[in-house]
């Protein structure tokens, strides 16, 4: 009997060593496979983003998405409605004048916005605007440069 539970114990042992190494390996694993993820992305320096934990592009809205929400949540959070959007982002001195295209609401890196598509000659604009207050955040110019609002204001 007393052989029979230490053959039990050594089994336990092995099992909680195994248990924690693996939890070793995993907590190891978890830091650097992001790292490496980071490295090979390809957007503006992805070794600046990770030196600095910025996403591109980068601007705050006043709705953050909780990462558990799902897409039908969205419609819930917003404080602004869809043609509030259109006007705000016609009202952008870039993109004034265009005809809107399309409108949906995204979860932008954790930020509620209504993307507004506009066409202005030949150009495509997607103009992020705020769920929360209808403030301008980005106008992508549809050709892989995108231009702050603050900055096509001042132009």
């Amino acid at each position: 009997m007393k052989k029979l539970q230490t053959s039990k114990a050594r089994i336990y042992d092995k099992i909680l060593a195994t248990l924690a190494l693996s939890l070793m390996l995993g907590f190891t694993l978890m830091h650097f496979v992001p790292f490496a993820s980071a490295q090979s992305a390809a957007q503006p320096s992805a070794s600046t983003q990770l030196q600095n934990n910025v996403q591109y592009p980068n601007y705050s809205a006043s709705i953050k998405v909780p990462e558990n929400a799902s897409d039908e949540n969205l419609t819930a959070m917003v404080k602004i409605t869809p043609d509030q959007a259109k006007s705000a982002a016609l009202s952008n001195p870039t993109v004034s004048g265009g005809n809107v295209t399309g409108i949906s609401l995204d979860n932008e890196n954790g930020n509620l916005v209504y993307s507004v598509q506009i066409t202005k000659g030949t150009a495509v604009y997607d103009v992020k605007v705020d769920a929360g207050n209808g403030h301008v955040l980005f106008i992508d110019t549809g050709m892989d440069s995108e231009v702050s609002a603050v900055e096509s204001i001042a132009e």
